[in-house]
């Protein structure tokens, strides 16, 4: 056999042998770089699906939380105001008047007040008449038993469904302060559901599957329950789980770790049918432990190319196989390059925290638009991904520099409000009096206040106060309030009542909010121990006897809380103390002190604990044990309202009764607060 032959043979069989070997491997080194680079890339999509996920789930809950917070907080202020006001003997009409006002001014659906059985007493809804209407029985729900049955302070529903016209409302109640029924407050829930879906997981997986070739998503809870679960419409596929799925999604969550498996993983089967590749990663509650899973499925589909590679034959052999000798380099990398190019961009992703820059916009942008198959609908799925992510981030970090700017401010308020409260008073020191006054604020500002302050050489004026609501507006009524009577204790301080009368028609002239205050004030003869004070919806105060016990002052016909009805009258009353006598002053922060069992503190027990305070403690004392048994009855549950006291004792005209020896030691922790001290002769 000549050469010739021998080479043509040789050629031949290297042809005929070499060729589908050749194109055999080539396709099998290709499925497989295309496959890892594939589930590379679907891995980082889904954890970063799953991290997404973890961070929409926990919108609603911020949401709903500081919605709940108000709608509890405006029904507590409902429970406080009509409990006064039926004190003060208002009327039916009055009362669902002034509420409406409130629900008007503050955009609130609907305000409740029932008795200790549900029935409704009092209501801002002004077309129905709620001891006849079809709904009436909203405040009988079993969501409100607790409340009746004083098992609770407060409470709030879910989404309930009103018969009367369909609508649905969410409520809100607390008890009211004589546990004798409840108020609820009506709040809708469109805001939140509009907040919700702008950023829910069904628009982000919609959002991930248009960009991606991507045939299903699914997002599970912990129990396997889908939370988004969409198709491609391309495919007809569904979103039923089979039992290997099932296994699958299980075993990701168990093991909290990313992993991917391939359908239809034999090589043949992959070339010539579809096969799909699934990659899955856990999704993390606040906790750090899964609660659930992200799943992909991707279908991979090689039988174009290959049909390609099958269809060339005859003479195209040997050229074929010199070019593909030739192009193999190139063709490799024209695959393996643009994957390349996306897992360095996901890996500079992760490196930038997930921020990404203009470069990374733009290399992936090229992958997208430069390449029509999956790797180029790979590339345009991570280029949406990543612009998607970009607006999170950016709207989460204002968020965060928004939050962190009013913590600011409410730390200046703070400041600032503090500031107001007198601190130090008495230069040179008076010995006819001993003085002082706490605040321990609930918030970063509040709106309880204090003030005191000498009228003449004779006279102490004081005064002691609890704005309806909380936060920043409640600090500056407060703030108000306080200049107020200020200026008019100076102005005229004839009668306490006449002064309390001028402020309340100036805070009734300006108040859009329906805001109002209580108020005690007087002033003190320091010749004579007489107080002629003036009650405006206040919590009694005690005074305590030289006898070792303390008289809780009795309840008078008076005016009604500062700023709710402009002609309100008030009246002057004097309370006469002896030497080394004590009038101690509070909000009703002290008394509805809440411990975990839901239980008040009470004027009982305030009285109890006043009693065992000595003859001879000081005022800071006096202040110092009441707090240190507010907050051991407490314990660890958390302060909801505003706590202040003041202590006034008269130590006589000449200043030389024995009102206070050495200062006793006090409580840990209980001198802490905002607190201002008048310190006498012995104090």
């Amino acid at each position: 056999m000549t050469l010739r032959r021998r080479l043509f043979l040789l050629v031949t069989t290297i042809l005929v042998i070499g060729l589908p070997s050749t194109a055999g491997v080539f396709a099998y080194v290709s499925w497989q770089s295309v496959l890892q680079r594939t589930e590379s890339e679907g891995t980082l999509i889904a954890q970063t699906l799953a991290q997404s996920v973890t961070f929409i789930q926990q919108v609603p809950a911020v949401i709903n939380q500081i919605v709940d917070k108000e709608v509890r907080t405006q029904a507590d202020m409902v429970a406080q105001l009509t409990q006064l006001a039926r004190r003060k003997n208002a009327s039916a009409e009055d009362i669902n008047r002034a509420l409406r006002t409130i629900a008007a001014n503050n955009g609130i659906p609907e305000i409740w007040v029932s008795d200790a059985r549900g029935n409704p007493l009092f209501w801002s809804l002004d077309d129905i008449d709620a001891r006849i209407a079809v709904d009436s029985g909203l405040t009988l729900l079993p969501v409100f038993k607790p409340l009746l049955q004083g098992q609770q302070f407060s409470v709030s529903s879910d989404l309930q469904i009103r018969d009367l016209d369909h609508r649905e409302l969410y409520y809100g109640a607390v008890a009211t302060p004589d546990r004798q029924g409840m108020a609820l407050i009506a709040r809708l829930p469109s805001r939140a559901n509009r907040i919700i879906h702008s950023v829910g997981l069904k628009r982000m997986v919609e959002t991930v599957l248009s960009a991606a070739q991507i045939d299903t998503i699914w997002i599970f809870d912990s129990q396997l329950e889908p939370l988004a679960a969409t198709s491609d419409p391309r495919t007809n596929t569904t979103t039923h789980l089979s039992e290997a799925e099932r296994s699958f999604v299980e075993a990701v969550i168990s093991t909290s770790a990313p992993a991917s498996f391939l359908e239809n993983s034999g090589f043949h089967n992959a070339l010539f049918q579809q096969a799909f590749l699934y990659v899955a990663a856990p999704i993390f509650g606040a906790d750090g432990l899964p609660n659930g899973a992200a799943l992909m499925r991707l279908p991979v589909n090689m039988a174009a190319e290959m049909n390609s590679l099958l269809r060339v034959g005859g003479g195209m052999t040997i050229a074929l196989l010199l070019l593909g000798m030739t192009l193999a380099l190139p063709f490799l990398n024209r695959i393996v390059r643009p994957l390349s190019q996306l897992t360095l961009q996901t890996h500079r992703l992760v490196e930038h925290n997930f921020d990404p820059d203009q470069e990374m916009h733009a290399e992936l942008l090229k992958v997208s638009e430069n390449r029509k198959d999956e790797v180029g609908y790979l590339g345009n799925a991570l280029y949406s991904m990543v612009t998607t992510l970009k607006t999170y981030i950016a709207d989460l970090k204002a968020t965060t520099a928004a939050k962190e700017r009013i913590e600011g401010e409410m730390s200046a308020a703070r400041d600032i409000q503090m500031g107001m409260l007198p601190r130090v008073f008495g230069s040179p020191p008076d010995a006819r009096f001993d003085l002082h006054a706490l605040l321990v604020p609930a918030k970063a500002v509040g709106g309880d206040l204090f003030d005191f302050f000498p009228l003449d050489e004779r006279r102490l004026f004081f005064l002691i106060g609890d704005v309806s609501d909380k936060g920043v507006p409640a600090a500056l009524f407060m703030a108000v309030t306080k200049t107020l009577f200020t200026v008019e204790a100076k102005r005229d301080s004839s009668s306490v009542a006449g002064i309390m009368e001028r402020v309340n028609r100036t805070l009734c002239e300006n108040n859009p909010e329906g805001m109002f205050v209580t108020v005690f004030a007087g002033i003190l003869d320091l010749d004579s121990g007489e107080i002629t004070c003036s009650d405006g919806g206040h919590e009694l105060p005690f005074v305590l006897r030289r006898n070792g016990r303390s008289d809780m002052l009795a309840k008078k016909k008076g005016g009604l809380v500062l700023g709710f009805v402009a002609d309100s009258v008030y009246r002057d009353d004097v309370i006469r103390l002896q030497p080394g006598e004590a009038l101690v002053v509070y909000t009703d922060g002290v008394t509805e002190a809440m411990n975990s069992e839901h239980e008040l503190f009470k004027e009982e027990r305030l009285g109890t604990t006043l009693d065992a305070i000595s003859d001879a403690c000081t005022a800071r004392t006096i202040i110092a044990k009441v707090i240190d048994a507010v907050r051991t009855f407490v314990g660890g549950h958390p302060q909801s309202d505003d706590i202040t006291l003041l202590a006034l004792r008269w130590q006589g005209a000449a200043g030389n009764e024995p009102a206070a020896v050495a200062e006793e030691t006090l409580p840990a922790g209980a001198g802490d607060g905002t607190r201002a001290s008048v310190l006498g002769g012995n104090a």
